[in-house]
């Protein structure tokens, strides 16, 4: 008998996180200039995180929750926008298994993640396809 595979014994409704993160100046302004955000005169002025601040955190919840996986290959990806965040916030992703697939001989894997604020607002939305590999 055969040992499972990572992919194969994952279980459908696995919990990632939380993480908790302080959007503070520096943090904000690190992540804009790893993006090459543009305009961040702009986002200072009205003081809001550029859309999408947080995305870059999912893959790390991911590999810390997947422990066999060594490389997760971005296939596809949906955001939704639901509320700006606010420069100083302090906000929660959490992130779950939602799916996963055999296609073309590849593992993939479908998780959801949520952001909400503090006081448990849900600020984005998200759910990101990728091959799972071992």
């Amino acid at each position: 008998m055969t040992e499972k595979s990572g992919w194969e014994s994952l279980p459908i409704g696995l919990e990632m996180g939380p993480l908790e993160i302080v959007l503070d100046n520096n943090t904000v302004k690190k992540r804009a200039e790893l993006v090459h955000w543009e305009t961040q005169e702009q986002l200072e002025k009205l003081g809001f995180t550029p859309p999408g601040i947080t995305i870059g955190y999912h893959a790390q919840m991911k590999f810390a929750a997947l422990p066999d996986l060594r490389a997760s290959i971005w296939a596809k990806s949906e955001h939704e926008f639901l509320k700006p965040i606010k420069v100083g916030s302090r906000i929660y992703i959490r992130g779950k298994i939602v799916e996963k697939y055999v296609k073309r001989n590849r593992n993939y894997v479908v998780a959801s993640y949520e952001t909400v604020d503090e006081n448990g607002k849900l600020l984005m939305r998200s759910r990101e396809t990728a091959v799972y590999v071992e």
